[in-house]
């Protein structure tokens, strides 16, 4: 099913999975959609690698960790999810050099604590690993060490090939 782009997240310097400057980290873009799934794209490199050709599996668990915990955001956007729990099954290997995506929604919001799932696929919709998790809310304010921050390394990167859409499956 196709679902519209509502908007792209922002990016930090040096996350590993979402810094634009970090040459050892993954470079994600993360799109936020009408169904209130958020996207997550990515290429591994040889250096995310584990066995031959294949993505290490603590990659893998920090990117279905990155997505999930970022969903709150479409919901509250000055809450920032710190992971309290995550539970993550590998299906199959997750291949490095090609297009990757994380789905991941909230399923359960309350004042303190949210939960989510997710599942990474490749471009065929393959699911290769799903994940559930539990996250403290934590306003950005009290995460960030410094009052720039925001302004200076939490910022939104143009995407000149935006997707429009998202062809999910069921």
């Amino acid at each position: 099913m196709n679902h519209k782009v509502i908007r792209k997240q922002n990016n930090s310097h040096l996350c590993f999975v979402c810094g634009i400057h970090n040459d050892s980290g993954l470079h994600t873009e993360f799109y936020e959609l009408e169904n209130q799934k958020i996207i997550s794209i990515f290429k591994g490199k040889d250096i995310h690698q584990s066995y031959p050709k294949r993505m290490h599996g603590g990659i893998i668990a920090g990117l279905l960790d990155e997505t999930i915990g970022r969903a709150i955001q479409m919901i509250e956007p000055h809450i920032w999810g710190v992971t309290v729990d995550l539970s993550i099954r590998y299906i199959k290997p997750v291949p490095l050099d090609q297009v990757l995506m994380v789905v991941g929604e909230i399923t359960s919001n309350r004042r303190r604590l949210f939960e989510g799932s997710g599942y990474l696929m490749n471009e065929s919709k393959e699911i290769l690993a799903t994940c559930q998790a539990k996250y403290m809310k934590q306003d950005v304010d009290s995460i960030v060490t410094t009052e720039d921050f925001i302004e200076e390394q939490w910022i939104y990167v143009a995407d000149d090939d935006m997707p429009q859409s998202f062809d999910l499956p069921q």
